[in-house]
């Protein structure tokens, strides 16, 4: 008789029987703990499981819900953006600026290509593009090596023009309509009439 599970790559358990026999149980193996991309120390808030097991869990227990989450740990993290912090704020940096291509490093938008419209202030930005249009902190921005001439405040339509000249497509989604109430409360005077109207 076949058994398939019988085999090496299942993890073997030897159980005690009511009836006093030991018996061979197989179970699945558990994956190595996450480790940190840099130093290699094992990182918490990432479940040991199987990726298959993973995916039906919520985001919010697949991996810490930070920048870098899930990669690096909370020290080696730190030092990134020490690293990016300097390196934004220093003299020399001239790589902010209006029309300069970014990618989004984390958050909802993360990956996504968006065009630096404005410059608020030293900390934030005005972003647009694949990006939804709001103001962004530069550390969660990756500079690219190309820029679009616009000007400051540009408008979406000028930016999403010169983007698909670069070839990046731009899908901008229109907000939807707030749905009426089915159930919707009656003023007083609408409950007097109907009072009324009952009398009768």
């Amino acid at each position: 008789m076949l058994h398939p599970h019988r085999t090496r790559s299942m993890r073997r358990i030897k159980r005690k029987t009511p009836g006093g026999r030991i018996v061979i149980h197989y179970e699945k193996r558990k994956p190595k703990k996450a480790h940190c991309a840099h130093c290699g120390s094992v990182l918490a808030g990432v479940p040991r499981e199987r990726a298959s097991s993973i995916r039906h869990l919520p985001s919010n227990q697949r991996r810490p819900e930070r920048p870098y989450g899930g990669i690096l740990c909370s020290s080696c993290t730190r030092k990134v953006f020490i690293e990016k912090a300097a390196h934004f704020f220093s003299e020399d940096n001239k790589m902010i600026e209006t029309g300069r291509l970014v990618i989004k490093t984390c958050g909802r938008d993360s990956g996504k290509v968006g065009v630096i419209i404005e410059q608020i202030d030293d900390t934030y930005v005005l972003v647009d593009g694949q990006l939804r249009r709001r103001k962004c902190n530069r550390l969660h921005l990756e500079p690219l090596n190309k820029r679009i001439d616009i000007k400051a405040g540009a408008t979406s339509e000028t930016v999403i023009k010169e983007l698909e000249k670069l070839g990046i497509k731009v899908k901008k989604t229109k907000p939807k309509k707030a749905l009426e109430r089915v159930g919707k409360k009656k003023s007083p005077s609408e409950k007097k009439a109907v009072k009324k109207k009952s009398k009768k």
